[in-house]
């Protein structure tokens, strides 16, 4: 088999997929799934998260007791997400969903809302800090632009209101998802490390580093930013396979297996994950375990966008 460079896939976001009628939003394969925290990373529990479809309808769910979320059976297409809790400012992403391949794990964090003194005039604190009328507009047309999907628009509002408010953690936070989206990866990355400067265990922060520098293919940058992440906070095996993906690419087999094998215990019908592991048992010339993982992938996904090749090079094996 010719050896190819792996390609690594993002970690906050879904391809495209093809826009539905309203009324037919529940009817699908498409899954997608959360957590809803507060800045410090701590669950909130029985949380309001409402999906929504482009063209109406959609569920509302509540988050259990670990703060997380989840739904099934419905269409791809593009969605918004708006999480709310009682204290907290509710926030609103951008999501597509896609009914092939893995579903999105949604990581939302909460910023609780300002203490409203009776000499503080309404809509003028962003974070408990005083900000003049026109950063307030600017942070609700950037809230706008966001969930129109006005990326660059987004970002211009939000960079307004953070002349005044320059330590706000919602608004680098909120900057560098609208630059991530975008696809502006240095400005993402640039705004996600102002984010950890001021709040060192934002989560979904140090998330997006360590996939913006995977993607780079820094790999060390990359593991020391998911290092930053608690165990129990990494809800998504995409981390293990991007990172497995960049050993791979540097023909160290060995690391490479034991990071796709950490996806497939976080997630046991990741069809990706033995795929990436089967390729990487078969350099290795254990063609009966790489024969196996290629099954298994073919099993989990038979129309997945790696089957086709995984029956390729099961044909070769002996």
């Amino acid at each position: 088999m010719r050896r190819k460079n792996l390609r690594i896939a993002p970690l906050l976001c879904l391809l495209l997929a093809t826009p539905v009628n309203a009324q037919d939003w529940r009817q699908g394969k498409g899954r997608i799934e959360g957590s809803v925290t507060d800045l410090q990373g701590n669950p909130i529990a029985g949380a309001s998260v409402a999906l929504r479809h482009e063209e109406g309808g959609g569920p509302d769910l509540k988050t259990d007791k670990k703060g997380r979320w989840k739904f099934l059976g419905m269409r791809g297409g593009s969605w918004s997400v708006e999480a709310s809790a009682p204290g907290y400012r509710s926030t609103k992403y951008p999501v597509n969903v896609t009914e092939v391949g893995r579903g999105q794990d949604v990581a939302i964090q909460l910023e609780p809302e300002p203490e409203v003194r009776p000499e503080d005039p309404p809509g003028v604190s962003l974070g408990g800090q005083k900000i003049s009328p026109e950063a307030a507009e600017a942070t609700e047309k950037g809230n706008a632009a966001l969930a129109e999907k006005n990326y660059a628009a987004a970002a211009e509002s939000y960079r307004k209101a953070l002349a005044e408010a320059p330590n706000s953690v919602s608004l680098l936070t909120n900057i560098a998802m609208a630059y991530y989206f975008d696809n502006k990866p240095e400005e993402a990355l640039n705004y996600a490390r102002q984010t950890v400067a001021q709040d060192p265990a934002n989560t979904s922060a140090w998330l997006m580093i360590s996939e913006l520098e995977l993607q780079k293919g820094n790999l060390e940058a990359g593991k020391e930013a998911l290092a930053k992440v608690p165990a129990e906070r990494i809800i998504s095996p995409q981390p293990y396979l991007n990172i497995g993906i960049l050993y791979y690419n540097a023909k160290k087999p060995a690391e490479a297996e034991d990071y796709f094998s950490r996806a497939i215990v976080m997630k046991g019908d990741l069809a990706a994950a033995y795929y990436y592991r089967g390729l990487t048992r078969y350099q290795g010339k254990r063609v009966a375990d790489a024969k196996a993982d290629l099954q298994k992938s073919i099993e989990l996904a038979p129309a997945g966008a790696d089957a086709d090749t995984a029956r390729e090079i099961l044909k070769t094996m002996k």
